[in-house]
């Protein structure tokens, strides 16, 4: 079972093994390995403090954007979060099969690219006729 610590810990470990007079140099090379003492904690997600926030069309583009190649139609997602209540808009995501993550505009999003590429399919369909 592997023994977990952190950087604190294990030079303490070092200095104990060494007062002792043991040999902890593979400990040493561990230490070493994890950089020095004041190099920053695993970073976190989101924008910093110092940087701007991400706009709502920003997020659209990165959360939705592979949807939608020829661009994000932003006035219809905003058309959609006011025409419908939240639960309207689960509502229908359902029934086209579709996930229900993301706020109101994400899943207004996903019922305009569904609902294009069904008016894509079908009119497909009605060309040879």
């Amino acid at each position: 079972m592997p023994l977990r610590v952190n950087a604190k810990e294990l030079r303490e470990l070092v200095e104990e093994i060494e007062a002792h007079g043991g040999d902890a140099t593979t400990l040493r090379q561990e230490l070493a390995a994890l950089g020095p003492e004041d190099a920053p904690g695993p970073s976190r997600r989101g924008p910093k403090s110092e940087d701007k926030e991400e706009t709502t069309e920003e997020r659209l583009v990165r959360r939705v954007g592979y949807l939608f190649p020829s661009g994000v139609p932003f006035k219809e997602i905003y058309d959609y979060d006011y025409r419908f209540r939240q639960e309207e808009l689960i509502e229908q995501c359902r029934k086209a099969g579709l996930g229900l993550s993301g706020d109101k505009k994400e899943m207004a999003a996903k019922l305009i690219a569904h609902n294009q590429s069904f008016a894509d399919e079908t009119s497909f369909l009605g060309e040879g006729i």
